[in-house]
């Protein structure tokens, strides 16, 4: 198939767009990048190159389009940038993006930084006034439109996007990378830009002969780049995805190209239409949450709009140059008033729509969405009378926002300088109307009495009420609107007992699993889903000291990082990368999301993500783990009483039909929902997902009533305590091999020996963290040197990191053995919390390490089986020390921890480790 090409005279009709993002000036501790406004005249250039370019002046949108230097960018303002670009272009979409880009330690979720972004030290929410490239960008690309999309990105870490990168099934996307994951980039010229960018530039306007498409783009940079070095000596590769055949980014230059004409002025970028809902008050609620999807409500007088500037662009098409830029400077300056222009006529007038915010649970989004996309409701006249907005949010900060929901309306002027601060607006969005969480015991936590006297107030039927001093909030149930319990899912080729399906607690069954063979027990993070944390709830109870932390670390160790939804652990498992690891792994997770995993490829409603290596997996019903029962809740909000009685009816009204309605049920059980019987859940009908073949002996069709029908709050908020407890603060100590044969080794390319190792890693430990360094090197009999003293050091990490590549080091054999030992003694001292982690960390060339006596191998791995755990992670310089048997090896299965050598990513590999236990922010 010849490759895409948007100036093709078969696409002719079609809207395309580039969306241009640099940011350029930076607040804060962030440096500014002056690069950046060259990268982006390169990038116009480019692609409106009079004879390679494959776009219009007009296609363009830069963000910012104006301010010179100092110009403001806000993710708000890119989110409408993109928003209208999904929605608008049909053709090819291209968004570039050059700025600043940080990571989480584990190198996961990069994260785009904008002028006011800034780094806190809340382990949950480390990155405020960012675009997540996992959370916002790609969901945001993913559903859009065109025919192409093609995603450039040139900052640090652009390479860890890849991770990230799942187009729609069927979907033609392209994602280009400056490097490769885990690498920064230098910030470039200020004259001659980036040289990522300047080197792109330069393939997208020389290629004569023939068009230039995304494949010649990825040799062509490849070969531009060899030459050069990123931050730290690390060798320059960019990197890039593919999902589809190809695409023409720029035509064939002529063998005499003609001086392209001078590229226009940067256009203003738009931040998006004006809405057609009227201004915010108390009474109206507050609008729409920045990051959540436009409206699923589209009025007519949008449909008028959009029709009208097809015709304007249409009509800027036959302009000069000069013209359409000075008609661009006319519908800029009127602003909203041109919108008001192409608004509603005489005699064809809608009202604007009623607009109902649904706040839902990260696992049930998708199919709510698709529910409220069905719902329509439109007056005598033919217009829609409602307009609904569907969002997400992690189940404890929902619930915490509801407890706190006067921090809605009026959010903490300053947080203190750790970071912890609840601010609903940024963490939720805005305020809903509709709270479907995933269970009622959600709906519990938030109406728990506290003594903060910001609890939600409940009501519903046979509900208790809670304390509501202060409260702002109403929270009424109506009713659950569908069903699904959670299972243990265990592959059908491990050994169970069907005795053991139903009727059983979770602790049994997975003790009889364990027991008939080696397997791992996943579950989403419970911070994450309300159905994770019932499931947590059930698997720590009755636990031993000390069990969550082995419980977490098992986990963390099976998968890096931990998914956020049960969609997103099953996929992480599709992935060939962890074949090995799915084929023992039984999963928490909701049934339906079972139920769709397990369809044979070809059948609806199959995700995406999954793949053949995906093992079909048994459903377990725990009698301890609560139905999921997607409670509906009605919230109303103290002082919103201009529009109350129109807002609550069009609420009931949506409940009614999303529990009734055969349409609304239909959007459920198509998605391995159970539908709302009158007196609970309903069994399968013919067409669900829970009767079709695959999942005939996987699912039982009539489910025992799980879970306790009191209040299990309490519980629950114990077991995020210990979970969270289990993650961190932490204590971490690194045994530094300093002797002379471990400074020759270099982990990457400059200065990149054991010492920067050790440093780099510990950019994921923070304040509320204690830790040290120990150097091993030292004469027979002595102690380790005791190089950062083990403890807490607030404020002063930059000084550990500068004493550790500023240590010496010493002409003598490395005590890996004494220091081994006394460091397990150190780290199990000095606190009596059984589940605090624990984390010791050797790095060693591999010589002093292979040459461990073998009795005091043998000590030393039964003494890191002991107690309290400490996670032991061993890093060799030199390649083999981690194979099977060897100290390394050993060490990592006696305690649960790793042994890293040239095989892996070490940096980016130490740093993950690190992070489990440390409460840190690595960049």
């Amino acid at each position: 198939m010849p490759p895409y090409n948007a100036r093709g005279e078969e696409n002719g009709a079609k809207r395309n767009r580039a969306v241009l993002i640099g940011v350029e000036h930076y607040t804060g501790t962030r440096n500014d990048l002056p690069a950046v406004a060259t990268n982006l005249r390169l990038m116009r250039e480019a692609l409106t190159d009079g004879t390679t370019g494959v776009m219009r002046p007009e296609d363009l949108v830069v963000v910012p389009g104006q301010g010179g230097p100092s110009a403001t960018v806000s993710p708000l303002r890119v989110r409408a940038a993109l928003s209208s670009a999904r929605d608008e272009v049909d053709g090819l979409l291209v968004v570039y993006f050059a700025g600043h880009g940080i990571v989480r330690p584990d190198g996961s979720d990069l994260n785009l930084m904008f002028t006011d972004s800034r780094v806190t030290r809340d382990r949950h929410h480390p990155f405020v006034d960012t675009l997540s490239w996992r959370d916002d960008v790609m969901p945001e690309l993913r559903n859009s439109r065109a025919d192409w999309v093609v995603v450039i990105l040139d900052c640090c870490f652009a390479g860890n996007a890849l991770a990230a990168f799942s187009p729609a099934a069927g979907q033609n996307f392209a994602l280009l990378t400056a490097a490769e994951p885990g690498v920064e980039i230098p910030p470039g010229d200020p004259g001659t830009g980036t040289e990522f960018t300047a080197a792109l530039h330069r393939l997208l306007t020389t290629g004569e002969g023939e068009p230039v498409t995304f494949t010649r783009i990825v040799t062509g940079i490849r070969r531009a780049m060899a030459p050069l070095k990123a931050v730290d000596g690390h060798p320059w590769i960019p990197d890039e995805r593919r999902h589809g055949d190809d695409v023409v980014l720029a035509l064939a230059a002529l063998p005499e190209p003609s001086q392209p004409a001078p590229a226009p002025p940067l256009p203003p970028s738009p931040a998006g239409p004006p809405s057609t809902s009227p201004a915010p008050s108390p009474s109206s609620g507050p609008p729409p949450p920045a990051d959540a999807p436009q409206a699923v409500a589209a009025t007519g007088r949008k449909r008028r709009a959009a029709s009208a500037r097809r015709a304007l662009s249409a009509l800027v098409g036959r302009m000069t140059r000069t013209t359409a830029v000075v008609l661009a400077g006319v519908v800029a300056l009127a602003g909203a008033g041109a919108w008001f222009l192409l608004g509603p006529t005489q005699g064809d007038e809608c009202g604007s729509p009623l607009e109902l915010r649904v706040l839902t649970d990260p696992d049930l989004r998708p199919t709510v969405k698709k529910a409220a996309d069905a719902y329509l409701e439109r007056d005598d006249a033919g217009c829609r009378t409602v307009g609904i907005t569907v969002y997400d949010a992690k189940a404890t900060d929902a619930v915490e926002a509801f407890r706190s929901s006067s921090l809605w309306q009026a959010p903490p002027a300053a947080c203190p300088p750790s970071g912890d601060c609840l601010r609903p607006q940024r963490d939720v969005g805005a305020q809903p109307d509709i709270w479907i969480p995933a269970a009622g015991s959600a709906w519990q936590r938030a109406t728990a009495g506290g003594a903060s006297g910001t609890t939600a107030a409940a009501t519903g039927t046979g509900e208790p009420a809670a304390d509501v001093a202060k409260s702002v909030v109403d929270l009424d149930r109506l009713g659950p609107v569908a069903y699904t319990p959670m299972v243990l899912g265990v592959p059908d080729t491990m050994r169970l007992a069907q005795s053991l399906q139903t009727d059983d607690p979770l602790n049994r069954i997975v003790s009889a699993l364990q027991e008939a063979q080696p397997a791992e027990i996943l579950r989403p993070d419970p911070e994450g889903t309300e159905g994770a944390l019932l499931a947590t709830d059930a698997l720590y109870t009755a636990s031993r000291a000390g069990y969550v932390s082995t419980v977490e670390t098992r986990m963390a160790q099976a998968l890096p990082r931990m998914p956020s939804t049960a969609r997103e652990l099953m996929c992480a498992l599709a992935r060939s990368s962890n074949n090995g690891l799915e084929d023992k792994a039984a999963v928490l997770v909701p049934e339906q999301t079972l139920a769709q995993f397990n369809l044979s490829a070809g059948k609806a409603g199959r995700p995406d993500c999954t793949t053949e290596a995906l093992a079909h997996r048994v459903a377990h019903y725990p009698s301890d783990v609560p139905m999921l029962d997607l409670p509906f809740v009605r919230v109303t909000w103290a002082g919103a009483d201009r529009d109350a009685d129109e807002r609550k009816a069009a609420v009931e009204e949506f409940h009614d039909w999303l529990a009734t309605d055969p349409d609304a049920q239909k959007a459920f059980t198509d998605d391995g929902f159970r539908g709302a019987g009158e007196s609970g859940p309903a069994p399968p009908g013919a067409g669900s997902v829970l009767r079709s073949e695959d999942n005939a002996t996987a699912v039982r069709e009539q489910i025992p009533a799980t879970g306790p029908s009191t209040d299990v709050s309490a519980s629950l908020n114990d077991a995020l305590n210990r979970y969270r407890g289990a993650l961190g603060p932490g204590r971490v100590l690194y045994l530094l091999d300093n002797s002379t044969s471990t400074a020759d080794k270099r982990v990457w390319d400059g200065t990149g020996g054991a010492k920067e190792l050790v440093a780099r890693s510990m950019s994921s430990l923070g304040a509320k963290d204690a830790y040290g360094v120990w150097l091993a090197a030292v004469e027979e009999g002595k102690p380790a040197t005791d190089h950062v003293p083990f403890g807490l050091r607030t404020g002063d990490g930059d000084g550990a990191q500068k004493a550790v590549t500023g240590a010496r080091t010493a002409a003598f054999d490395a005590r890996i053995a004494d220091g081994l030992s006394d460091a397990l003694d150190t780290l199990r001292n000095g606190t009596t919390d059984a589940e605090q982690p624990r984390l010791l960390v050797l790095v060693t060339d591999g010589e002093d390490l292979e040459a461990v006596e073998e009795d005091e191998r043998k000590e030393l791995v039964a003494k890191a089986a002991g107690t309290p755990l400490v996670r032991i992670v061993t890093v060799s310089l030199q390649s083999g020390a981690c194979a099977d048997g060897r100290l390394g090896d050993r060490l990592a299965a006696a305690s649960g921890g790793r042994c890293l050598d040239p095989a892996a990513d070490i940096a980016v590999e130490l740093a993950a480790e690190v992070a489990k236990a440390g409460t840190g922010d690595a960049e």
